[in-house]
């Protein structure tokens, strides 16, 4: 969840990094083609199903030498600050040495929860940017409101777009080898489920 911070003019990461470090209160930031962000506190669901998905993600990402952060890394195109993106997923997953930094420029999977106030920007902007990036094989949005994930995989010909609706569908992330059910995503959040046998 986000509302946009009114200003003139469009940000590099340099500029909102410096602008973030001025900041003297706990308020969380994004910025997304070169707009400031100011991102609200989550719901229940939304950390429920981030939970549901980032739980299973870690455990495979640590046996496998890889690793997953859920809510607290941003991304970035590359190491210099000229850029106009530098989100903050729900989750993200890369593999390659330990960087310690508090961004990482190669993820393989992003996760987004959608929200409803910030559905058009992680489906517009946030969207084409992380489509950009070179090492990026999976997105993930994913609704709350509904028994819904739109899944965006980078194969040979470009990206691809599977639509997941039901409890048996499952979320593949082939980059990874990990797959989860829908009904895992969302388990224990109140969505409409399709009656089984209907």
């Amino acid at each position: 969840m986000a509302d946009r911070v009114p200003r003139s003019g469009r940000l590099s990461i340099a500029e909102f990094d410096r602008f973030v470090d001025a900041q003297r209160d706990e308020r969380d930031w994004e910025l997304v083609d070169g707009d400031v962000v100011m991102m609200t506190n989550p719901t229940e669901n939304h950390e429920q199903i981030a939970g549901n998905i980032g739980a299973p993600l870690k455990l495979a990402m640590d046996a496998a030498g890889c690793r997953s952060y859920q809510g607290g890394m941003r991304v970035q195109r590359d190491e210099d600050g000229r850029g106009g993106d530098k989100t903050k997923p729900d989750i993200v997953v890369r593999c390659g040495p330990r960087q310690n930094r508090t961004f990482v420029t190669d993820p393989l999977v992003i996760v987004e929860v959608l929200s409803p106030s910030t559905m058009d920007r992680d489906r517009g902007p946030k969207l084409a940017f992380y489509k950009s990036l070179p090492t990026l094989r999976h997105v993930v949005l994913v609704y709350q409101d509904q028994m819904r994930v739109e899944h965006y995989r980078r194969e040979a010909e470009g990206w691809v777009c599977e639509v997941l609706t039901a409890p048996d569908h499952t979320l593949r992330f082939e980059a990874v080898d990990v797959a989860i059910d829908l009904d895992r995503v969302y388990f224990d959040v109140p969505v409409l489920r399709p009656i089984a046998g209907g």
